[in-house]
């Protein structure tokens, strides 16, 4: 014959002996008390499930009316700490500085002129603040450097193409996804590619 061990009351907390396994409380009018609290935890659980998944919908509709441009800035930032984070032992690609206030994620054709561009890695590299905005992103020294650095077809390449592309915001975060991953990849091998 099995002894029964002592437990204690989840009420009151006194040792008792449960005449079933199940028992978790020492009389009755304890046993409805642990009940009832069971019954309005499983209500609470209920409730943060429901308010839950109320603010997960929330979130998505007050993402679907953001503007593309959004979406477009969203993916721009997270491009330019990849790029940043690649060229991190590199100097300035056009003024060979190693020096500068702030490092910036400079386009050799800028996002205005070529937009299909803008998250292209070959048109962009590490740059000082100096000659990324202050110098307009000194172009002639740019294009030297970066054709030591790429090739002069692969310059040749970003110059000559001209085919306009609109992105969707499905591309936008496909290309946010594809980059953070390869900057948390950088940052977990702290070196750079």
């Amino acid at each position: 014959m099995l002894k029964r061990t002592q437990r204690r009351c989840k009420i009151c907390r006194a040792k008792f002996t449960p005449a079933f396994e199940n028992h978790r409380w020492c009389c009755p009018e304890h046993g409805a008390e642990f009940a009832m609290q069971e019954l309005e935890k499983k209500r609470d659980k209920q409730a943060n499930a429901k308010e839950k998944k109320e603010r997960a919908a929330w979130r998505k509709r007050k993402a679907a009316v953001k503007p593309l441009r959004h979406w477009e800035d969203l993916t721009q930032r997270v491009v330019n700490d990849y790029i940043r984070e690649r060229d991190h032992d590199l100097s300035c690609i056009s003024c060979g500085t190693f020096d500068t206030v702030q490092w910036e994620a400079g386009h050799y054709r800028s996002r205005g002129k070529a937009s299909h561009l803008r998250y292209n890695e070959d048109n962009i590299n590490k740059q000082c603040h100096h000659c990324n905005v202050q110098m307009s992103g000194n172009q002639q020294q740019y294009r030297i450097w970066l054709i030591r650095k790429i090739g002069h077809e692969r310059v040749e390449a970003l110059e000559n193409n001209n085919s306009p592309h609109r992105y969707t915001i499905e591309e936008l975060e496909k290309i946010r996804r594809h980059y953070s991953a390869l900057r948390r990849q950088l940052v977990k091998t702290g070196g750079a590619a």
